[in-house]
């Protein structure tokens, strides 16, 4: 079976998360270089302008480490919040790094979509581990997603979607294309997943 075709749980997706780093040794921050490489590659090849919404966990990550690779002057990249160095360290590099580099990153505040009218919009807020309905901005975000005039693309999966059920969990992003790792989720291929995901780009973390 190839990647293409292989579908897994949120708990399988994670395992081998946690099974590349405590067997192989993996460092987690090279998983996240080497999904954020994945997600610029297609981003790259659907427009030169970018918007990057990010949430504050390693999905959020992601986004931040594809808008370095992208080039952050091509870049509006904004934080739903600030990560937390205790609980996504990761993450929180990757917005020292940029901040480090000079990009600017906005917290707490939606980008003006029509100074950025026809850029890649990329969803890089909420990843499989989502559970809950999304009230209050985390929603606002979501649907504010959905108003961006421009390709879109989502990182992993698209943020609203519960990546077991595939049930929208309050709102869900819409993409034009959905870039996830190692294989396809199985919420990504049932209930409203399909309608959501649009293309899916299944990408290789380098694991042997």
């Amino acid at each position: 079976m190839n990647d293409d075709e292989r579908v897994l749980s949120v708990a399988e997706a994670r395992a081998i998360d946690v099974d590349a780093e405590r067997r192989l040794g993996m460092p987690t921050m090279l998983l996240m270089e080497n999904a954020a490489r994945a997600v610029a590659e297609v981003a790259r090849s659907l427009g030169e302008r970018f918007v990057v919404l990010a949430g504050a966990g390693n999905n959020g990550g992601d986004g931040l480490a594809a808008a370095r690779h992208l080039g952050h002057r091509r870049c509006a990249v904004h934080l739903l919040a600030e990560p937390d160095p205790a609980k996504a360290p990761d993450a929180a590099l990757q917005a020292r790094i940029l901040r480090a580099a000079g990009a600017r990153l906005v917290v707490g505040a939606l980008p003006d979509f029509a100074a950025w009218r026809g850029a890649v919009c990329v969803d890089a807020l909420f990843g499989t581990g989502l559970d809950r309905e999304l009230t209050g901005p985390a929603r606002a975000w979501v649907e504010a997603f959905a108003r961006a005039d421009g390709p879109k693309l989502c990182v992993d999966i698209p943020s609203g979607l519960h990546g077991d059920t595939g049930q929208v969990l309050g709102a869900a992003c819409r993409g034009d294309v959905t870039v996830t790792f190692v294989a396809k989720k199985r919420g990504m291929t049932i209930g409203a997943g399909p309608a959501h995901c649009g293309r899916i780009v299944v990408a290789g973390l380098g694991l042997p």
